[in-house]
């Protein structure tokens, strides 16, 4: 029997029902695997369902640091990982009947070293004999020919990815109970972490923050003239002296003259075929989806097999791919007929493609496959396919024109642009925003009236906050972490209260971590030995460097991190709690208190709310809130009695609540509730009290038949009563 592995679970029916002929789906409930015959031979297709073995210590501590650690299966480290028993033990069940095993999961360090556990923990045979499926896409053809065409393991890109979970956990287990370790020792407790990635990530968004905190705005002035309607710009662009600006401005006379028109046609590329990264980016831009967001989308279009696969950082498109087939199923769904019928009639095959390569995946493209998908899935399906359209279309044109205006000596540009052939953007429609400027027709040496002119005041702003989507094509372009793990990276420092908004800004918080970790440990946001660490674990799949060698520098670079954060700890640990108490402030504190003028504050109480007063217990002043409610402070006084005003958040909504006890404002609540109680009331009474209508048949008297007279019960005697205990 031959044994392939799968990823997930609906990967493995797709293999199995690709490959070979009388699929059988065998196993009990929602674990099980397919049987098939290939060829005459049997093959069971099982799945995992991602990783099913993890890093775990040896011996469970609470210290740190702590390095020595092991492979088990994921259940047996994690409660919540308890589902992945049954597929741990069917794996184990199958590989003992196999004569031969083949990994099929995706092919990248994470999938590789997915079936490479699987094959060793679970087969227990030699590397050498295990097979690798690779492919791009969950299609028919390509997995019969990844089937046809397999090959040895990938080892290499399975050690790589063993060389990246033993150096992550080692970093984010340490490095966390580190930071824990210096808050515990003075007394105080957050779930904290911190890693190989998330410090520098961390560092950018701070770094960036204490830029704009910093930056200080300047005045400059811009000189405006107006002809035929078309806005002139002084050439100068921007003034610093404001006398300056002013002289230039008072010298613009009447009318001026065109001393120069020029006209220029400009090829407009198309953009390349979507990579992860790029297609993170767009799917932002213009659908407000997280990077996460994206890639989880993007992965249920993969495993339905409507797309190629997402993780890759390829913007090329190579012939293999059958690039006309696909173009030819596109015709037949109705959206997309007009523009894949026009690329085949016209013999537009050969498409535009970007700079960047992925050695395992090409870029993320359709397969032609239709199937039914939901709102946000068929949104990132349609910007897919729309891209993948428009890169084989021609390159668009777009004429640009530039004017020059003089005035009693003083010269001011106005520039105009229009598309004149849309070329590819009308095939990547409606995601392409053209952006003409209107502009009159000038001619040289042409005499104009200057119909008005402007001395306008501006001032800089300060450097905008990344987006999660540009912060992970910022981590991209700085070689930290990996496509699939950037985003992750992201989600943690929102789930540590590190980071907030849309805008990523860093929190007090986070500002706190960043700089106790800058000033005492600086070498945990170090971007430097993190893209280090990435560079060698790209060596490792490319045959360069053993994992053994790159885990042993990686964990003595930590050992000094470590031994450089035990010399800080009690620093540390006292600006993190210094932090946290003042944080817990802001976001608990409501006002003032109205009897010792002490603090009020927000408390949670063995699962109720209330607010109360900060020198407790000599002052015992308190305010109830709603119940099963969260609440937060706004800020705002009420204008009846000058108490606080909180928010309170419910599942079914939120309003706004002054916590005085009695406040004006609240003199309705009571009296709404009774009044909607009594109206419920009356509705009651009256539907009652309401005579039924008469039915046609009730309407007919009937006449009254005599009662039969009720016949006398019979005594039971003693044989027919019932035993007593019966």
């Amino acid at each position: 029997m031959q044994l392939i592995i799968a990823e997930k679970p609906k990967v493995a029916g797709k293999i199995a029902a690709f490959i070979g002929s009388n699929v059988i789906r065998k196993g009990a409930g929602s674990v099980g695997y397919y049987e098939t015959t290939v060829n005459g031979k049997k093959v069971a297709v099982a799945s995992a369902v991602g990783h099913v073995f993890t890093l775990a210590e040896k011996e469970r501590s609470k210290t740190y640091p702590v390095f020595d650690i092991e492979w088990v299966p994921a259940y047996k480290a994690s409660k919540g990982a308890f589902y992945t028993k049954a597929y741990v033990d069917l794996l184990a069940h199958l590989a003992k009947q196999a004569d031969e095993v083949v990994v099929a999961t995706d092919y990248d360090i994470e999938g590789s070293l997915i079936g490479y556990n699987v094959f060793r923990f679970c087969y227990g045979g030699k590397s050498e004999t295990g097979k690798r499926m690779r492919f791009s896409a969950l299609t028919p053809r390509d997995i019969k020919e990844a089937y046809e065409r397999m090959e040895p393991l990938d080892l290499q890109n399975a050690y790589a990815g063993e060389a990246r979970h033993v150096l992550d956990w080692y970093y984010g287990i340490n490095l966390s109970r580190a930071l824990m370790s210096s808050l515990i020792k003075n007394k105080a407790f957050k779930i904290m972490s911190i890693g190989r990635v998330q410090g520098p990530a961390l560092a950018i968004l701070a770094e960036k923050e204490l830029e704009i905190k910093n930056f200080v705005s300047t005045p400059y002035w811009e000189v405006f003239a107006y002809a035929k309607s078309t806005e002139f710009k002084h050439e100068r662009d921007r003034f610093l002296d404001e006398e300056q600006a002013k002289a230039v401005h008072d010298r613009i006379d009447s009318t001026g003259i065109i001393e120069d028109v020029k006209k220029e046609e400009k090829t407009i590329y198309p953009y390349p075929p979507f990579d992860l990264t790029s297609l993170q980016l767009e799917a932002y831009h213009l659908f407000g989806f997280s990077p996460s967001q994206t890639l989880e989308l993007a992965q249920t279009l993969y495993e339905s097999s409507l797309i190629s696969y997402p993780r890759t950082s390829s913007q090329k498109l190579p012939p293999n791919l059958n690039l006309q087939a696909i173009i030819k199923k596109l015709a037949e769904i109705p959206q997309y007929s007009e523009r894949a019928n026009e690329l085949m009639k016209n013999g537009w095959s050969r498409p535009f493609q970007g700079k960047k390569e992925d050695p395992a995946h090409p870029a993320i493209h359709p397969t032609g496959i239709q199937a039914k998908m939901g709102e946000k899935e068929g949104k990132l399906y349609d910007l897919i396919v729309s891209r993948f359209l428009a890169v084989f279309a021609p390159f668009g044109k777009k004429e640009l024109t530039s004017v020059l205006l003089g005035s009693n000596g003083e010269r001011l540009l106005a520039n105009g642009s229009r598309i004149t052939e849309p070329g590819w953007t009308k095939f990547y429609a409606p995601y392409y925003t053209i952006e003409d400027k209107g502009i009159a027709e000038f001619l040289k040496g042409e005499n104009v009236p200057i119909e008005n002119k402007k001395l306008e005041r501006k001032t800089t702003k300060p450097p905008k906050r990344y987006t999660q989507a540009s912060l992970v094509s910022e981590l991209e372009g700085r070689h930290l972490g990996t496509k699939a793990t950037r985003s992750v990276v992201i989600d943690t420092l929102f789930s540590r209260d590190y980071i907030k908004g849309k805008s990523l800004e860093a929190t007090d918080f986070g500002m706190a971590v960043y700089q106790a970790l800058k000033k005492n440990a600086p070498h945990i946001t170090d971007e430097e030995l993190t893209r280090k660490i990435e560079d060698d674990m790209e060596k490792i799949q490319t045959g360069e460097m053993s994992k053994e060698t790159v885990i042993a520098e990686g964990k003595e670079v930590l050992i000094q991190m470590l031994n450089e954060f035990k010399l800080h700890e009690g620093e540390i640990g006292a600006e993190l709690k210094s932090a946290l108490n003042d944080t817990e402030m802001k976001e608990k504190y409501v006002g003032k208190c109205d009897k010792c003028g002490g603090n009020l504050k927000i408390i949670n109480f063995k699962g109720s709310n209330f607010i109360g007063c900060s020198n407790y217990p000599t002052c015992r002043n308190s305010f109830p809130l709603p119940g099963y409610s969260f609440i937060k402070p706004t800020g705002k006084v009420c204008k009846f009695d000058n108490m606080p005003i909180v928010l309170v958040i419910r599942q079914k909504g939120r309003f706004e609540m002054c916590i005085g006890r009695d406040c004006p404002s609240k003199a309705q609540w009571g009296k709404k509730k009774a009044e909607a109680e009594a109206k419920k009331a009356e509705e009651a009474k009256t539907a009652k009290e309401k005579p039924k209508a008469k039915t046609r048949k009730s309407a007919v008297k009937k006449e009254a038949k005599p009662k039969k007279p009720r016949k006398p019960r019979k005594k039971k005697s003693e044989a027919e009563k019932p035993e007593k205990g019966n």
